[in-house]
C-alpha cells in the first residue's frame, strides 16, 4: 500500500471508528427476543451494520477493523464479522438491501405496539430517522425495479423530490451501491442530530 493509500485508509478508518464509538455510547436494548425493541434499538443496530458494510466497501480488512476497535464488545464483534461474511457470501448490494429491509420491519413491529412517540422526545427522533430511511429505501427499490423517475417522484412528498432526483442521477452515474452508501451516511447524519440522553 503506497503512502497516499495509507493516508486515505487511516482517514476512513479514523472517521469510521468515531462513528462506531458514537453509536456504542447510546444505551441499547438486549438482543433477547423477550425484550421489546424500540425505534432507538432498531436504528442503532442498523447504523452499526451499515457502517460495517461501508467499511467493507472501502476495502478495510476485517482483522484491521476489529483490531482498531479496542472497546468492541463480543456481541459487537460478532455483528461486524457476520456482516463481512454476509457480503462475501452474497454481495454488497444484497446486504445493503437486507439491512434496510430488516430495519423497516423492526420499526414496523415497534409501531405495532408503541405507535408514534411524543414529539420532542428522544424516541421521536429515532422514529423520524426510521421513517425517513424507509422512504429513501423505497426510492432505491423503485430504481432497482426500473421504474421511471417521472412515475416515482410525483408520488413522493414535495419536500423529498430533490432527494429522489439525486438518487436517480447517482444510480445512473455510479450504480445502486453508491446510492445505498449515501443513504447509510444520511441515516447516521439523522442520528447525529438527536440529542443524547442527559446523564
Amino acid at each position: 500500500m503506497n503512502s497516499h493509500n495509507q493516508s486515505v485508509f487511516k482517514r476512513v478508518l479514523q472517521s469510521s471508528i468515531i462513528t462506531i464509538l458514537f453509536l456504542a455510547s447510546w444505551p441499547t436494548f438486549s438482543a433477547d427476543i423477550s425484550v421489546k425493541q424500540s425505534y432507538q434499538s432498531c436504528t442503532i443496530i442498523t447504523t452499526e451494520l451499515l457502517t460495517t458494510a461501508q467499511l467493507y466497501n472501502r476495502g478495510i480488512p476485517l482483522d484491521e477493523l476489529v483490531a482498531s476497535l479496542p472497546n468492541l464488545t463480543p456481541q459487537g464483534e460478532e455483528k461486524v464479522v457476520a456482516t463481512y461474511e454476509l457480503i462475501q457470501q452474497s454481495d454488497l448490494l444484497s446486504t445493503y438491501s437486507a439491512i434496510n429491509s430488516d430495519y423497516a420491519k423492526c420499526a414496523k413491529r415497534v409501531y405495532s405496539y408503541q405507535g408514534r412517540p411524543p414529539k420532542g422526545s428522544q424516541e421521536y427522533g429515532f422514529y423520524y430517522c426510521a421513517g425517513e430511511n424507509k422512504l429513501r429505501y423505497e426510492i432505491i427499490l423503485s430504481i432497482f425495479l426500473k421504474q421511471s423517475r417521472e412515475n416515482v417522484i410525483p408520488q413522493l412528498p414535495q419536500s423529498r423530490h430533490a432527494i429522489a432526483a439525486h438518487y436517480f442521477d447517482l444510480a445512473e452515474k455510479e450504480g445502486l451501491e453508491s446510492v445505498f452508501d449515501l443513504m447509510a451516511t444520511s441515516l447516521k447524519h439523522c442520528v447525529n442530530q438527536i440529542a443524547p440522553p442527559v446523564k
